[in-house]
């Protein structure tokens, strides 16, 4: 970062004043943290990214409602002793990988993956305890202040293909959320979290022994493990011997006779262990289909769909091959199956949007693209949406979403960044730099120059001009912007919308790094 008069120099996103951190009493362990974010931040964070945070990942399991009714209900029970009072949600996400993961603001998320591999109802309450002491105590809010990034950007996403399956499918720019819970806490974090989330237990009712017998399991799956579906619990949430005994120690230290809830736990999550094959067979179907081979994909699938027939990823499939054999009319049944089943995923309008694009469907076509993004943005659907906007006259809307979609990388973002130069030209050809501007969480005027060129450029001289007549400011920015990166300049002068949008930035000048 570097300091050039009032402006400031980010490589990431807009910036949080040092000065703004402060030491803050922890309100579960009661220690003095030092912090760069508040309150405010952690539940703004959580707010904005919790839903595509969750919809990048599979989205909602909703083949069987009572599950996340019943995860809901356990998670509730120990939030209730938690000693910080936050807006707690629990949702269980339609991801076969086993994992568990907590934002800023108590937004608390597990895998169907994760469920078939817990025991009984003291086990699932030592996950959601785990999860919901992370949130209280800061956990996330502090690897921030450590420098993992402080930036509220946009949440892009970068369609990398069904056939990677729904966990891999978008690379998500711009994240808080997305760094948090793909990061690795702390020894220290993760036994606080484990110490204070058995505690949470015992209150509740239930027996901390739940939470010795989870991490014993984690051990031993973790012996010899490498690059299976447990990399991703065992990357955030590292399982050890030392966590075991400490466990133990903790376990000694509360009440002891309460709920195991084995019984309860197999029959609420009945359906899940039922139908545990047909994702099984799914997965297979999946990798079928990468490898192209239909046929042996959809008979895989065929099975899936007869085990479990609520199933909205499986008719997506469908789809998906169906699209891929160019037969147009089969892959939107699917599409329409799939949404009648979940009408709460992304992928499946973006899907629908692309085969009523190809039917000369505008109208239809534009819906699907509108609904996928308001529960994801992806760069595929924002790319469509500018270029609806551009053809039918309306250029200010065209930029605002090849803006967004020029964030990300790939194919769609490339024609995003083509479609801005050729809709706002730059100042000079030679530097092909283009602007944005808007305001920052902390309502302060901040400015965007994304750099087209193959060559980095330095010394690039910007004209802000408050309003029409009035005086250009001239300020250089020194620092050098590599080929296809950005710098965000944030002016530090607090400004109302209106204000924002009157300003004028040009860019005057700029020098090609030799």
């Amino acid at each position: 970062m570097k300091l050039l008069g009032r402006l400031t120099v980010s490589t990431v996103s807009f910036v949080v004043v040092l000065l703004l951190g402060s030491c803050v009493q922890n309100p579960v362990t009661g220690k003095k943290d030092f912090l760069l974010v508040s309150e405010d931040w952690e539940l703004q964070i959580g707010a904005q990214q919790y839903l595509p945070l969750r919809q990048a990942q599979g989205g909602d399991y909703v083949a069987d409602p009572e599950v996340e009714k019943y995860v809901r209900k356990i998670g509730m029970r120990l939030a209730a002793q938690s000693d910080r009072k936050l807006p707690y949600e629990f949702n269980v996400i339609n991801d076969s990988t086993p994992n568990a993961w907590a934002l800023p603001g108590g937004k608390i998320s597990i895998n169907r993956g994760l469920l078939v591999r817990l025991k009984n109802e003291s086990e699932l309450a030592a996950v959601l305890g785990h999860e919901i002491v992370h949130a209280a105590a800061k956990h996330g809010a502090k690897g921030q202040t450590r420098g993992m990034g402080l930036q509220l950007g946009v949440l892009t996403a970068s369609i990398l293909g069904a056939r990677e399956g729904y966990g891999q499918q978008a690379q998500l720019l711009s994240s808080v959320g997305a760094q948090i819970i793909n990061s690795q806490y702390g020894q220290g974090a993760e036994l606080e979290a484990d110490r204070f989330g058995m505690n949470y237990m015992a209150k509740a009712g239930f027996d901390p022994q739940g939470a010795v017998g989870l991490q014993r399991t984690f051990v031993e799956l973790s012996k010899g493990q490498r690059s299976d579906a447990l990399s991703r619990l065992f990357a955030s949430h590292p399982p050890s011997e030392k966590r075991v005994a400490e466990n133990m120690k903790t376990a000694q230290s509360l009440a002891s006779g309460g709920r195991m809830g084995e019984d309860t736990y197999r029959r609420a999550m009945a359906r899940l262990f039922k139908t545990q094959k047909a994702y099984e067979a799914f997965e297979r179907a999946q990798q079928a289909f990468k490898k192209k081979n239909t046929q042996q994909a959809m008979a895989f699938l065929r099975d899936a769909i007869r085990q479990e027939p609520r199933e909205a990823h499986f008719h997506s499939l469908a789809g998906d091959i169906a699209m891929a054999q160019q037969n147009l009319a089969t892959a939107k049944r699917s599409f329409d199956k799939a949404i009648a089943l979940n009408d709460q995923f992304y992928y499946y309008y973006l899907q629908r949007g692309k085969i009523f694009e190809q039917q000369r469907n505008a109208r239809a076509a534009q819906a699907d693209y509108a609904r996928s993004v308001k529960l994801l943005p992806t760069t595929a659907a924002q790319l469509r949406l500018g270029q609806f906007a551009e053809r039918s006259g309306k250029p200010q809307v065209a930029k605002r979403y090849y803006a967004m979609a020029a964030q990300a990388r790939g194919d769609d973002a490339s024609k995003a960044r083509a479609a801005l130069m050729r809709l706002e030209p730059p100042a000079s050809k030679e530097t092909r730099l283009l602007v944005r501007q808007g305001l920052t969480p902390q309502g302060t005027f901040a400015v965007q120059l994304i750099n087209q060129t193959s060559r980095s450029v330095n010394n690039v001289q910007l004209g802000l001009q408050s309003a029409p007549g009035t005086p250009t400011r001239v300020q250089t920015i020194q620092q050098t912007i590599p080929a296809g990166q950005s710098r965000v300049v944030d002016t530090g002068r607090q400004l109302t919308a209106r204000q924002a949008q009157q300003i004028k930035v040009t860019i005057l000048s700029a020098d090609i790094v030799r």
